[in-house]
């Protein structure tokens, strides 16, 4: 009977432990050989580990109507390494958002940088001597899996 409580015990442990290593996906849904460039309002927004979320609206393409876009984004640290600070993104405001697209054509994506409503710079992943803009491929990839 005690072995057989140990095995249960061992086993339960190995199940938690999988079923939360499993839980960080990888960006392999995001395309970061490309980078899409959204400016909406802010209506939702949290900056929690392991990924930020993000959602703005957007005017329909007919312009009549508005729909919702949703974001993930780096760890706090990362996005803290990369100039956010806490409430620096409110609901309500306008704000301009670079992001990796998702590969299936979903709007929205993966967060690359983040810009206030006249496109100027809040915080994101910087490219080394160009602009947020050229900011693609792998080692926009690399940073956003953390590798």
């Amino acid at each position: 009977m005690n072995t057989m409580l140990r095995r249960f015990f061992v086993f339960t442990a190995a199940s938690l432990l999988a079923a939360t290593a499993g839980a960080h996906h990888s960006a392999v849904a995001f395309d970061f050989g490309k980078q899409v460039k959204y400016t909406g309002k802010v209506t939702a927004f949290t900056a929690i580990n392991p990924h930020m979320k993000m959602t703005i609206e957007l005017p329909n393409a007919d312009g009549k109507g508005m729909h919702e876009v949703k974001f993930e984004g780096h760890s706090v640290r990362h996005m803290y390494d990369g100039g956010y600070r806490k409430g620096m993104v409110k609901i309500g405001d306008t704000i301009t958002v670079n992001c990796a697209p998702y590969k299936n054509g979903t709007e929205g994506g993966y967060v690359v940088s983040v810009g206030d409503a006249k496109g100027e710079f809040m915080f994101g992943m910087r490219s080394r001597g160009a602009g947020d803009d050229a900011r693609v491929g792998e080692e926009v990839r690399k940073t956003a899996e953390s590798k």
